[in-house]
């Protein structure tokens, strides 16, 4: 029995099945509702046979009439229990029920045909109208098809089993006209296959190919076949994709075909393999590393160089990471480097070290960039190196010897410092006597004019000396440009004449004649005295140095408008012309050019030039030429009004009178001798100590109001006896005083820390004494 068959009978006993339960549901019914269908006890088993009639065919409403009819006579008719019918209104009341469910089923099955004809008649008109529909879609679907296949560019041909064209596109046809075949050798009716045989046998290698391919195809020995060939066209070789499949919708087709046009495909493909060849070519060459890592950290690509630094093999490289690699410290490092290329646009440089198979630690220089893909999300990264080894060895030797220069320049900047400190100590003495021979000579009137001339020339030249060992503590900022200047009112006139005193030897040497024209009104400008009696004195110096023995020298100074006009004249070799834009520049020496060594290093114009410009002057060099001498011409600022006169030295002496009690301490005999010497001329009583010990020792019995302390003593230096005298109830108010050969910026703060309420350099001038003891003076009245 076949499954059609069995649905049958599953359906036909359903619907017996639904008329018996239909029935029962109606015996149901009327035994519950027996009081109210005393007089129609037949109307529940009527709705049973109609469902049925309506639900199924005759048969199983043919079952539920005559189950009905058996249930009523049985059940529901006396004498109940029996099939015997007793009363004859029973008899007629059974008969009408029986011939009404035989109508109800005639009229039911009457319904049913007409109904099934109505619906045979409706699918009958449906189907005509599906075959017509069909019919249409099958006409516009062969033309849209075709319009389909006509507008890709790929030519298409339909070929059958003996490959016969039966259709192509337009692409084929105009593909064909475009290069001179044929309508009957390309189109439809023409053997495909056997034109590809023939031209294997001529021995093109490509329709060989073609021709096993499509052989196999036809023959069921494949399903599908794909090729590249070369074509040969008016316009040159184009290249075409050939890709052919079975064609099994059961008619005459067999095969599709298609050639698709790939030239351009295939120009970018050899233009990238170039691209590729040039790019290796390029990294074999390179004398750097270079490699890329994807986004795992893993490499991808590495040149020859690269290589040679791994310490694995070429074959274990690829697909590993740092990590596998390389030991624990360089992998770090390079992981490290990686993620920040990653996070920067523009890439990083750092400096990598690395240890290679040779045992030597090298450095690399490494330039590493992100690798984005066309979103812009990185997927990699990659790197440059270049070895600097040698490089950052040469930095390393370089920043020793700036090392050891820069330690060089300190040692030279601390004996420079200690030259001047051992200098100042015989300074001082000078000074000191200096001060009371004036002292003395002020007070006698024989050959007093003389010896105060003598004493003020001295006391001028130990003051420019004292300057300019000031001046070696101060080397490395005069090297810098940083020369302090110590500005004030002066009289240009006084500065030219301590300049003409300083030159006349070397005037008087070269036996010049020399001329000056000082005007006798004060010529005021603001400036300091020792920077431009250098500066003036370097330009008579110049001139006596390069005038000829027996020349002629002249120094001319007045005032013109708001300037103080000053020129230095000579008529000695002379500037060429080339030379003067450069006169002063540092280390030009015009000499040499002339074959006349005079010595110097070329720095005397240059730093008069730097003098001159932070007095906020200029300078001018003229010369007609060698052998026509040469002119500088100096203009500074004039004041409009004169300063007041300075006091003299022997008044500001005179006036320096006290009669604190003094302790004087300094391991130098003669510098504290003189100083006492010096202090007892202004009425102080002086006590004096040779050691640091001595004088904590002194205070004590001499209680003095001012104490003159020398730093830089043996044993106990000034620091540790100041911290001494401090320690002594004696010594917390007593004014300590300290001077030193030292300059005052690097000894200022631990003089301040050791207790010190005053410092001074030495050798003492009568205004910082004279400070000192004003301040003294003043807290001892308090």
């Amino acid at each position: 029995m076949n499954q059609d068959a069995e649905k049958r009978v599953a359906q036909r006993a359903l619907d017996y099945g639904i008329a018996i339960l239909a029935v029962g549901i109606a015996a149901a019914v009327r035994v519950k509702l027996s009081d109210q269908l005393q007089s129609q006890p037949m109307a529940p088993f009527f709705l049973a046979v109609l469902f049925a009639a309506a639900a199924s065919e005759a048969g199983p409403a043919l079952l539920a009439t005559a189950l009905s009819a058996a249930i009523v006579a049985f059940f529901f008719m006396e004498p109940v229990g029996s099939f015997m019918i007793a009363l004859p209104g029973d008899h007629l009341r059974l008969a009408i029920f029986i011939v009404i469910g035989l109508g109800i089923v005639a009229l039911t099955q009457a319904k049913t045909r007409a109904r099934k004809r109505e619906v045979a008649a409706q699918i009958q008109l449906a189907q005509a109208q599906a075959d017509e529909i069909a019919q249409a879609a099958r006409r516009e679907g062969a033309t849209l098809l075709g319009g389909i296949l006509d507008s890709l560019p790929h030519q298409i041909a339909v070929i059958d089993q003996a490959g016969v064209i039966l259709a192509v596109n337009e692409p084929w046809k105009r593909f064909a006209r475009e290069n001179g075949f044929t309508p009957s050798a390309t189109f439809l009716g023409m053997n495909y296959l056997e034109a590809i045989r023939g031209a294997a046998a001529a021995g093109d290698r490509f329709a060989s190919k073609a021709f096993e391919g499509l052989r196999a195809l036809l023959a069921g020995e494949r399903r599908a076949f794909t090729m590249e060939y070369p074509c040969q066209t008016p316009e040159g070789v184009l290249w075409f994709v050939m890709n052919a499949a079975r064609a099994d919708g059961g008619g005459a087709a067999a095969a599709v075909v298609s050639h698709t046009d790939i030239t351009e495909r295939k120009r970018a493909e050899e233009g990238l393999r170039e691209s590729e060849e040039r790019f290796a070519s390029f990294m074999r060459h390179l004398p750097g590393l270079a490699w890329i890592k994807d986004h795992e950290g893993r490499y991808t690509y590495a040149n020859c160089a690269a290589f040679r630094v791994f310490p694995v093999p070429r074959e274990q490289v690829y697909g590993k990471t740092d990590e596998e690699i390389f030991d624990a410290d360089a992998a770090r490092q390079f992981r490290c480097h990686d993620g920040e290329a990653r996070e920067s646009k523009s890439g990083i440089t750092a400096i990598e070290t690395l240890k290679e198979t040779d045992g030597v630690v090298h450095h690399f220089l490494v330039s590493k960039f992100a690798i984005a893909d066309s979103e812009g999300a990185a997927k990699g990264t990659g790197g440059v190196a270049i070895d600097v080894t040698e490089r950052e060895e040469a930095e390393k030797r370089l920043r020793e010897a700036t090392e050891k220069l820069r330690e060089a320049d300190a040692y030279k900047d601390e004996f420079l410092a200690t030259l001047a400190h051992e200098l100042r100590n015989p300074l001082a003495p000078i000074r000191n006597a200096v001060h009371v021979l004036r002292h003395d000579a002020l007070s006698t009137s024989s050959k007093r004019d003389r010896d105060a001339a003598l004493l003020s020339m001295v006391e001028r030249q130990v003051t420019h000396l004292v300057r300019l060992v000031d001046d070696l503590l101060e080397v490395s900022r005069v090297t810098r440009g940083k020369i302090d200047l110590r500005k004030q009112r002066v009289d240009l006139a006084d500065i030219l004449r301590q300049a003409i005193d300083m030159s006349k030897p070397m005037i008087d040497a070269g036996g010049h004649v020399f001329e000056a024209d000082i005007p006798d009104a004060p010529l005021i400008v603001e400036g300091d005295c020792v920077r431009l009696t250098q500066v003036f004195a370097n330009l008579l110096n110049n001139a006596a140095k390069y005038t000829e023995h027996g020349g002629w020298i002249s120094l001319a100074a007045e005032r013109s408008g708001a300037e103080a006009r000053i020129v230095v004249k000579d008529n000695g070799v002379g500037i060429p012309a080339e030379m003067l834009p450069r006169v002063f520049d540092l280390f030009t020496q015009i000499d040499r050019t002339l074959g006349r060594a005079q010595g110097g290093l070329g720095i005397g114009l240059a730093l008069v030039k730097h003098l001159i410009l932070l007095h906020g002057g200029s300078i001018e060099a003229q010369s007609e030429g060698l052998g026509q001498g040469s002119a500088f011409i100096v203009r500074l600022p004039a004041l409009s009004a004169p300063a007041a006169e300075a006091r003299e030295q022997g008044a500001a002496f005179d006036t320096m009178r006290t009669s604190l009690r003094i302790l004087v301490i300094d391991d130098d005999r003669d510098v504290a001798d003189s100083q006492k010497a010096l202090l007892e001329i202004s009425g102080a009583s002086v006590r004096v100590a040779y050691s640091g010990a001595a004088g904590v020792a002194a205070l004590s019995l001499f209680k003095p109001d001012l104490v003159l302390l020398d730093l830089g003593m043996p044993e106990m230096d000034g620091y540790e006896t100041a911290q001494r005298i401090r320690a002594l109830p004696e010594g917390r108010s007593v004014k300590l005083v300290a001077l030193t050969g030292w300059g005052r910026e690097q000894v200022f703060q631990r003089a301040r820390a050791a207790g010190f309420d005053l410092q001074i350099t030495k050798p003492a001038s009568l205004e910082a004494l004279g400070e000192a003891l004003e301040e003294t003076a003043c807290l001892a009245q308090r």
